[in-house]
């Protein structure tokens, strides 16, 4: 203390000249700052905010941590469930959310699973059992039940390529759908009722979906489908062969010859078509090789994981998603979902630059 006032005193001269430096220097140091903002802030891509009717959530892998990951934000979904919960899961490994359905059943939540019979015998599956939750599969069935959705509160739907396991979440490329919609969600109970009922032997045809085409308040539509009771083929082609600019896709089997033989037409056609397939699944069934031999810009995935998404984007407007595989298993043997949906550019944009990072 006395030698901070007897240095103010001994130097009283140069006492404007120590007040003015540090002064200056944060003049400086703001300007800086604001430039270092204004820079990143054009520099740094900024996806639009998606409607609070559809919002799409992708897999932080590699360690890129941008928001909470798909298993956090099922785990936070699954706390604000207050009725009912039906979640069709192939594959369930996650003790994170076998905690979050064991708790929702403790708040008395209505928390019924359906599984695959080849993942039934799991911990995390045998531990919902253990707590009393009803929890059937689809027993020694032709195909695999390969759903991946969540219906809360007959309102709300989560569905698309990602399995409810630690690999799903943070090691392999997925994608999820969450739409606020009582009539989708009408569609996928119904669903899972037929499923749940009859251990998978019965399938929903397509006449007995109740709301086939949804459409948000924003204008956002949405179309429906389940196999192997719907006629899943032909709007996959219609989409594909009404592409007027650009068909992208990113699959993690691809192996269905029609959907193959289409998109080489529309690229004949001078339609600019290009997909990212996952390595582990370019067999000698691939649809790869045929599209590399026609000169369509395709390529391998070299990311670590599994490339593991069932997405087709046309004309950067339309997006198909769920948890269909491009494949004759998909179209005819397995329980799966699909969704079209049409009218909105902010999802599909988000899809796109999905897209562009995979690429």
């Amino acid at each position: 203390m006395d030698n901070e006032m007897i240095d103010n005193n001994s130097a009283a001269p140069k006492s404007r000249n120590a007040r003015f430096v540090p002064f200056f220097l944060i003049i400086v140091i703001a300007i800086a700052i604001g430039f270092t903002i204004r820079h990143f802030i054009g520099s740094k891509e900024i996806l639009p905010e998606p409607s609070s009717e559809l919002e799409v959530y992708f897999s932080e892998v590699n360690g890129a941590v941008s928001g909470p990951n798909l298993e956090e934000r099922l785990v936070n979904k699954l706390t604000s469930a207050t009725s009912v919960v039906d979640a069709a899961l192939y594959d369930l490994d996650s003790k994170s959310i076998a905690t979050a359905l064991i708790n929702a059943h403790n708040r008395e939540v209505k928390v019924r699973v359906f599984t695959e019979n080849s993942h039934g015998e799991e911990e995390e599956i045998q531990r919902l059992l253990r707590e009393g939750i009803p929890v059937h599969d689809d027993g020694d069935n032709d195909g695999y039940m390969h759903h991946k959705f969540v219906i809360i509160d007959e309102r709300y739907v989560w569905t698309g390529s990602y399995n409810t396991t630690y690999n799903g979440a943070f090691k392999n490329d997925n994608n999820v759908v969450w739409i606020d919609s009582v009539p989708l969600a009408e569609n996928f109970t119904k669903e899972f009722q037929v499923i749940y009922s009859s251990r998978g032997e019965e399938k929903l045809p397509q006449n007995s979906i109740p709301h086939p085409q949804v459409t948000l308040s924003d204008g956002t539509q949405i179309f429906t489908y389940f196999s192997p009771g719907s006629q899943t083929i032909p709007p996959l082609l219609h989409e594909i062969n009404s592409a007027q600019e650009s068909i992208n896709f990113m699959v993690f089997s691809f192996t269905h010859d029609k959907i193959g033989l289409a998109m080489r037409d529309q690229h004949e056609n001078g339609i600019k078509v290009g997909g990212v397939f996952d390595e582990n699944q370019i067999s000698r069934y691939s649809e790869y090789h045929l599209m590399q031999e026609s000169g369509m810009d395709v390529k391998i995935d070299e990311t670590s994981g599994t490339m593991h998404h069932k997405v087709i984007i046309i004309d950067e407007e339309t997006v198909i998603t769920g948890s269909y595989n491009f494949s004759r298993n998909a179209e005819i043997r397995n329980s799966e979902n699909l969704l079209i949906i049409k009218n909105n550019k902010d999802i599909a944009q988000a899809y796109i630059d999905e897209y562009n990072k995979l690429w």
